[in-house]
């Protein structure tokens, strides 16, 4: 790289003399870089014997490269040392997305020791609210955008549960209370679906909502896979909730400070987090 670095110096301030004042070294150092260069490549990079300064054909395909490898240089060093600045990353993750934590952690252990990630969660939206006050570096969102996020993709959705349907009321419905996108979703799936349904009012968190489908009073609809995660939620019967909803996208926000060295890190833990799980392209 100091050769190189060198190299450039001698063409962009077009001679040996200004080169050393730039890099701060004397002329007859600049020239022994140069020649050390080529000796390395097996050719001359100058044509010593023209003024003013000229390259030889050698030696622009050469600059041309140096440029390149110097550019990929400074990334990788601004990249790292982002990830080493960055002590503490600090992530929310929706709640339907909580299952994957577990292998999140175990795998961020082995793969990024450097990372020491501090995990929240909660509903999207205000997580959302979150990400855009900087309170939260980034955040796994299901249904919900902010104006600094990208599509990961989009999760596959099923009905599951299996209570019959209520007398004059129609199907009880599992959902979760204040601001969740899957829950909208959901209803808004049943009514388009023509579906009579009312919601169960014990719901106000996952795991209640998983309980009341396991224990066969309500049903929800759920990641495709649900069942096979966990053997004790059961698929609803055919045609009862009408066809299954449509996959709902799943973003990952940034906030407005986050460094860009350290977006990658963020996309590597949102993928050990969704490992598993049925994300269609989005």
């Amino acid at each position: 790289m100091k050769l190189l670095r060198t190299l450039l110096a001698v063409v962009d301030e077009g001679g040996f003399a200004r080169a050393a004042q730039t890099l701060h070294v004397t002329q007859p150092t600049v020239s022994q870089q140069v020649q050390r260069l080529e000796s390395i490549v097996r050719t001359p990079v100058f044509h010593r014997t023209r003024r003013p300064l000229r390259l030889t054909p050698a030696g622009r395909e050469l600059v041309a490269h140096a440029r390149h490898v110097i550019r990929l240089n400074n990334d990788v060093l601004n990249r790292v040392t982002a990830l080493c600045s960055q002590a503490t990353l600090s992530m929310g993750c929706s709640i339907h997305f909580a299952d994957g934590l577990g292998l999140m952690f175990s795998r961020l252990d082995a793969e990024m020791p450097h990372v020491r990630c501090a995990m929240v969660t909660d509903l999207s939206t205000p997580l959302a609210d979150r990400v855009a006050a900087a309170d939260i570096d980034a955040a796994l969102l299901l249904g919900t955008q902010t104006a600094r996020a990208e599509t990961l993709g989009r999760l596959r959705l099923d009905w599951f549960g299996g209570p019959p349907p209520t007398p004059g009321r129609g199907v009880p419905v599992a959902l979760l209370g204040g601001s969740s996108a899957l829950s909208r979703h959901i209803a808004e799936t049943l009514d388009r679906n023509g579906v009579a349904w009312y919601s169960v009012p014990w719901c106000n968190d996952p795991h209640t909502v998983r309980a009341s489908v396991q224990a066969g009073l309500a049903c929800t609809a759920l990641c495709e896979n649900a069942h096979q995660r966990d053997p004790g939620i059961r698929p609803a019967p055919p045609g009862v909730l009408g066809p299954a909803p449509l996959p709902l996208p799943v973003y990952l926000a940034f906030s407005p400070t986050l460094r860009d060295g350290a977006v990658d890190v963020v996309r590597a833990v949102a993928r050990m987090i969704v490992a598993g799980m049925p994300i269609a392209p989005p």
